[in-house]
């Protein structure tokens, strides 16, 4: 329970200055709330309460005359009407109850093709003040709705070569404020997190920009990998992120000696 998605959903949600930056969310506890839920919100991600690293995750979209889309990795299935549409995701997903439900954010793209940008926040040397210590923006393959480069056979890119590079408005000239709030929020889910994850002192936030400039917090890990800030040319990131977490693992096993 304490590493599931929906755990750490609500965890976030009791900070009032996190609220306006999650998608919201419910868990996928019934056919007819799904399909409230759906229509509510046009387009909605369902992915497992667990981690996945990008696998098992459904968009599903709301067309015309109950038409409904179902995406899927690069390959899109069509259905005339709901009843159809839940029929191929209970052969996809077998148990739903370990799913949740969250609402679509219109990811920002580099011609045409999303990003979500995956920041790293860890617990100062002797002072346990949490910094940001790395980020980088994770670009989706073609046709790819999901950004895990294993998966979508995308690439990495520096945060802010991304943002100038998109479609976000007036991108250009409000890439260093984007940045900025981008950092502001990411050490503020961390704190908020850490009333409940006590022991960690790294998270990895996945973040995203919609197209008018929005930042939103996607999921929370509490063991984040670290592989995409070793594919960034520039190596300074991930040498001090692993730096830093060395000398935490290694006054952990001081502490527990």
């Amino acid at each position: 329970m304490k590493w599931n998605k929906w755990k750490k959903y609500i965890t976030l949600r009791k900070n009032k200055r996190v609220v306006p930056h999650l998608p919201k969310t419910i868990r996928f506890s019934s056919k007819q709330k799904l399909w409230n839920f759906v229509k509510e919100h046009q387009t909605v991600i369902i992915k497992p309460r667990a981690g996945s690293r990008g696998r098992k995750i459904y968009k599903i979209t709301s067309r015309e005359s109950d038409n409904v889309e179902i995406h899927y990795l690069s390959r899109k299935n069509h259905f005339t009407d709901m009843d159809s549409a839940h029929a191929h995701l209970k052969e996809e997903i077998k148990k739903t109850s370990s799913y949740i439900v969250q609402e679509y954010i219109p990811l920002a793209t580099v011609q045409g093709r999303p990003f979500d940008i995956r920041v790293i926040v860890q617990k100062q040397k002797h002072t346990n003040k949490w910094i940001v210590t790395g980020k980088v923006a994770k670009l989706a393959g073609e046709d790819f709705f999901v950004t895990n480069n294993r998966l979508s056979k995308g690439k990495v890119l520096p945060v802010t070569k991304a943002i100038k590079a998109s479609n976000i408005y007036e991108s250009k000239r409000n890439s260093k404020v984007l940045v900025s709030e981008l950092e502001r929020i990411s050490l503020l889910a961390a704190k908020t997190l850490e009333g409940f994850y006590s022991s960690n002192n790294i998270f990895g936030l996945d973040m995203a920009i919609d197209r008018d400039g929005h930042i939103w917090i996607i999921e929370a890990n509490l063991k984040p990998l670290l592989s995409h800030f070793s594919k960034l040319k520039n190596k300074k990131m991930y040498r001090k992120i692993k730096k830093l977490k060395r000398y935490h693992s290694r006054k952990k096993k001081e502490r527990d000696i």
